[in-house]
């Protein structure tokens, strides 16, 4: 749209043309254009933008009404205001039929001069109006776009945090399993070692002599039989370790949906959480019944449970030479099921319970903490779990989390 406002003259007559040009010099940022007939408007209309049409009614073939009727034919000029100007008397009915073709005010011949500019100057008003809204409408739009931008390279440097969050927690797992591994393979060698060094002394034995004493045998077949169970009990441990932290992991780093028992999942992660912390004066209580059969999604709701642990461990019980942390369920109604996590910690100030939700708020900013674990926890709550989480000061000190989730997760968008 043209930043100056451009008025079309539109007459037959060369010297009316002239007056009108002279008196709409005095208009500050107006521009005058010119028209003899009705056929040189159209022409003109296309091809430059016009914001206000001074139309002579009476012309010799094409007249002001015609011209109406064809501006307002075409998209471009059908909103172009119309002033007609008339030396006749105007009856009721040549007003209406003007105004029917798109006019918005008459004036008559002779023209007062005061009242032709006021008229302008209205509706240079308005298009100036018109301009200073679209130029605000451009700068808000491009305003927004650089928001939207923004908002876009956040969500990706979030979600950035997020998995690297994910494979931080994944990489304390594994860490934690590697080191319990040590002790069940660590002895299942020790006894396969003794069990070697037993198998060449009765080796030895048989290549003394044919005669084989029933007691030399029986202690070889006794000690034998011992160290299998040692072996067996210790690689059971170690493969039970391992199928346990292959779900765990597979869950951890998707988002699959499946059917599940609440107890068996919850109980797998937990149970990895405390060899994390077997070393650790730090204790987790499991209470949740059996037979809660959830279809949801198990690993973003390992992610919450590891990130509530870890958050009691970072924050509840810093510098504490205890702590203990109970994790509860029971079924609310008959569709939805009810997580109270607690621990005997510290506990949250007013503050930081308001916010502990906020993205990238930490108590611990500059010491390694992003700020994202518990923010994480409600995404996955409130979004993909379709339930809802609360923080609460427990009134002997700590803190709890009370989460309540569908058992039927909702469909994902």
């Amino acid at each position: 749209m043209s930043e100056r406002f451009n008025v079309l003259v539109v007459d037959d007559n060369p010297a009316n043309r002239l007056t009108l040009r002279a008196l709409l010099a005095r208009l500050r940022g107006c521009e005058v254009m010119e028209a003899e007939s009705g056929e040189a408007t159209l022409l003109l209309t296309l091809e430059q933008d016009c914001h206000l049409i001074l139309l002579d009614v009476h012309m010799p073939g094409m007249d002001g009404f015609e011209t109406a009727r064809h501006l307002q034919m075409t998209e471009r000029t059908r909103n172009i205001p119309i002033v007609f100007i008339t030396a006749v008397f105007m009856s009721d009915e040549f007003i209406g039929r003007g105004y029917a073709l798109g006019a918005v005010d008459y004036l008559v011949k002779p023209l007062d001069d005061n009242l032709l500019l006021n008229r302008v100057r209205q509706y240079q008003y308005l298009h100036e109006r018109e301009m200073a809204l679209e130029r605000r409408t451009r700068d808000l739009l491009a305003a927004n776009n650089q928001l939207q931008e923004a908002l876009n390279r956040l969500h990706l440097a979030q979600d950035k945090l997020v998995q690297s969050e994910k494979l931080a927690a994944l990489g304390a797992i594994v860490a934690a399993v590697a080191h319990e591994l040590n002790t069940p393979i660590g002895n299942c060698m020790t006894v396969a070692s003794a069990l070697e060094d037993q198998v060449g002394d009765f080796e030895k034995v048989l290549a003394q002599g044919p005669a084989l004493k029933r007691s030399q045998l029986s202690d070889y077949l006794s000690n034998c039989h011992t160290a299998l169970q040692l072996m067996m009990r210790g690689l059971h441990r170690a493969a039970d370790l391992v199928a346990n932290f292959k779900q765990v992991a597979v869950d951890h780093t998707s988002s699959q949906r499946r059917s599940f028992d609440l107890r068996e999942t919850v109980g797998g992660v937990v149970a990895l959480m405390k060899t994390s912390l077997r070393k650790s004066p730090y204790q987790i209580e499991l209470a949740i019944p059996d037979g809660l059969h959830m279809d949801s999604y198990p690993g973003p709701l390992d992610q919450i449970i590891s990130n509530l642990i870890n958050n009691s461990v970072l924050h509840g019980f810093q510098g504490r030479d205890h702590g203990q942390m109970r994790l509860q369920a029971s079924l609310e109604g008959a569709s939805h099921v009810r997580l109270h996590y607690s621990d005997d910690g510290c506990g949250m100030s007013e503050e930081v319970r308001t916010h502990v939700f906020d993205p990238f708020f930490t108590t611990r900013l500059g010491k390694g903490g992003s700020g994202l674990g518990m923010n994480i926890c409600y995404n996955l709550v409130t979004g993909l779990l379709g339930g809802s989480i609360e923080a609460r000061a427990m009134p002997d000190g700590g803190s709890a989390f009370l989460i309540v989730l569908p058992l039927v997760a909702p469909p994902s968008s």
